[in-house]
């Protein structure tokens, strides 16, 4: 985007191209900043065109609801932990009596002050510390999870708009040559060298394709109205996705994509976090155990005497040795180590499954970039100069455009589809994310 865009990363995404369009001129007298993805007004209806890279959304994903919902989350854990190492407060006790000596008829008002220091914090506090932390490594964990999960989202709505747009751009263009076939046609019966039915049936095909790119156009319509919403495009706004459908990615190896995502995957390290959470949970329930110690310190006066003291109280473990506690901790931490296990394995089975597709989707890409798609392109070309010399039938062209436009839509479909899927890969390997 453009240079002002940097100081928007924390306001929603929704908000942040706005407050870019509110900075740009109303006329066409200044030029958008370069690098901008907003340009000015492109027609008579004062319509303003959004062209947006990938690069372009991944500067604005900072502000996304969801993120934001897990960097607050993210700072509650953190908070939690300062809360685990606060030291507890000192109690104070007051009291206030009215006393009357037995053998006099002396009286007066009596009080006493103790404060109370508790000591018995100090042997759990290491672990409650440790535990606190490891919750917000989960909470961290999650965080950047939910990151990649809105990257995936808006990388899938992007690809598919751009695909849309470029199968509008397709469409439109055999529309065209549809309508000129439909012409040549009109003159060749109009010269008698070939019969009134023919015109009629290039008119269906021609109104097959239109019909067709009317489709098209309206599932673009709502593309750029899905990734709009999360973009802040407004009324009389086109946004417009710029990017290269058939740059094909490299795909990753199955070994470095297995090896790096469980290294690395927000899922793991949250699992692995949770095991140390419920480590620490264990030593808490035993270190429960040790005797809690209070220290006090007192002042009683009295009707026949003044006294100050000190003492120390220390809970007796009679009844309680809180084996029940320890017991679920230890059962909690079984079952947090067999999860850690399962998430490993399960996210293993996934980055296999999306390697797999990415690799395969990215082969038959390039298989009808190279091979299908030309050939169709050319037959078709073939066969309507070999109808304008006489010597194909119009069934014959009709059947070899029909051919090229499924040609192109497979094609089409085919290099999304790839796109789609080595995005899954990098999100789920961490390739490539801000």
């Amino acid at each position: 985007m453009n240079g002002k865009i940097a100081p928007l990363a924390c306001v929603p995404g929704a908000v942040a191209i706005m407050l870019a369009l509110t900075a740009l001129p109303a006329s066409g007298r200044a030029e958008p900043p370069k690098g901008s993805a907003v340009t000015q007004p492109t027609n008579n209806n004062d319509t303003t065109e959004i062209r947006v890279t990938w690069q372009d959304i991944v500067k604005l994903v900072a502000g996304h609801p969801r993120i934001a919902v897990g960097n607050q989350k993210t700072a509650a854990a953190r908070a939690a932990v300062d809360a685990a190492g606060a030291v507890p407060n000192p109690r104070l006790e007051a009291n206030t009596a009215y006393g009357q000596a037995r053998d006099s008829s002396a009286s007066r008002i009596e009080w006493g002050l103790g404060l109370s220091i508790p000591l018995g914090w100090i042997a759990q506090r290491g672990a409650k510390i440790e535990a606190a932390d490891a919750e917000a490594k989960v909470a961290d964990a999650e965080s950047k999870a939910l990151r990649r999960d809105v990257l995936l989202q808006l990388r899938v709505l992007f690809w598919n708009l751009v695909h849309n747009q470029e199968r509008v751009t397709a469409l439109a263009e055999l529309s065209s040559q549809t309508a000129t076939l439909a012409k040549t046609v009109k003159r060749r019966v109009e010269r008698g060298e070939s019969r009134p039915v023919e015109a009629t049936r290039v008119e269906i095909e021609a109104e097959k394709v239109a019909g067709e790119l009317a489709l098209a156009r309206s599932t673009m319509k709502t593309r750029r109205i899905q990734l709009g919403l999360w973009l802040g495009v407004r009324k009389g706004q086109k946004l417009t996705a710029v990017a290269d459908l058939a740059k094909l990615p490299q795909p990753i190896s199955a070994t470095r994509a297995r090896s790096q995502t469980l290294s690395s995957h927000p899922a793991v390290v949250a699992a692995q976090a949770r095991v140390q959470a419920l480590t620490a949970a264990v030593s808490i329930e035993r270190r429960a155990r040790i005797p809690g110690v209070s220290i006090k310190a007192f002042t009683n006066h009295e009707l026949d005497r003044t006294a100050y003291g000190v003492g120390l109280a220390v809970d007796l473990p009679f009844w309680n040795w809180n084996s029940g506690n320890i017991r679920r901790a230890g059962a909690s931490l079984a079952a947090g180590r067999s999860q850690l296990e399962v998430d490993r394995i399960e996210i293993e089975s996934i980055v296999v499954e999306a390697q797999a597709a990415c690799q395969a989707g990215v082969r038959l890409a390039i298989r009808y970039r190279d091979k299908i798609q030309p050939r169709s392109t050319s037959a078709a070309q073939t066969i309507e100069r070999t109808y304008e010399l006489g010597e194909a039938t119009l069934l014959e062209v009709i059947d070899a455009r029909r051919t090229l436009l499924e040609t192109r839509t497979q094609f089409l479909a085919t290099l999304a589809q790839a796109q789609n899927d080595c995005s899954r890969l990098a999100v789920l390997v961490g390739e490539d994310l801000p």
